[in-house]
């Protein structure tokens, strides 16, 4: 962190073509939404950093990238990368699991239910912190106050109801 702020980067997608419900086969028709959302590493982190193994060894495919996305999980609560080359790794394997069809909709017994691809990018969020000291006198000051007003309100509520809508 410096100077407050520090930044990372992330990955936003969004649905560009999807199939008709129950048909992952058909044909896939353009959709008009250009809303980006940002990614769910539920849904996408398998294929932005891939594991590999068997059993109960599994290790990550690409252990620095893998080691940086914790890492900025960890303290950011948000996964990404501090560098962007590894956003840039995991956006082109993305792009290409979109286009061989491994992002298709599924349902719980893991049929195929409806044929997607996505568009995915790489975002900067930059995060700005600033910690002030707060004195126990400062809390019992808002701690009256708030409690003056809610006291308020609510006499307020049982005289006159109509005042409170």
């Amino acid at each position: 962190m410096r100077k407050g702020t520090f930044t990372y980067f992330t990955l936003q997608h969004r649905l560009t073509h999807q199939t008709e419900h129950c048909k992952p086969h058909g044909t896939l028709k353009p959709l008009n939404d250009k809303k980006w959302s940002y990614s769910s590493w539920d849904s996408f982190g398998c294929f932005a950093e891939p594991w590999a193994g068997s059993g109960n060894d599994w290790k990550p495919q690409f252990k620095e990238s893998s080691d940086e996305t914790h890492d900025c999980w960890s303290k950011t609560g948000t996964h990404g990368w501090w560098t962007m080359k590894y956003g840039v790794m995991a956006v082109l394997r993305l792009r290409q699991a979109s286009e061989e069809g491994k992002l298709n909709y599924k349902d719980s017994y893991n049929n195929e239910t409806r044929g997607c691809r996505y568009d995915f990018k790489i975002v900067k969020v930059t995060v700005s912190k600033k910690v002030e000291e707060v004195s126990v006198y400062d809390i019992m000051e808002n701690v009256s106050t708030i409690a003056q007003e809610t006291k308020s309100f609510i006499v307020t509520a049982v005289q006159r109801p109509d005042k409170c809508i």
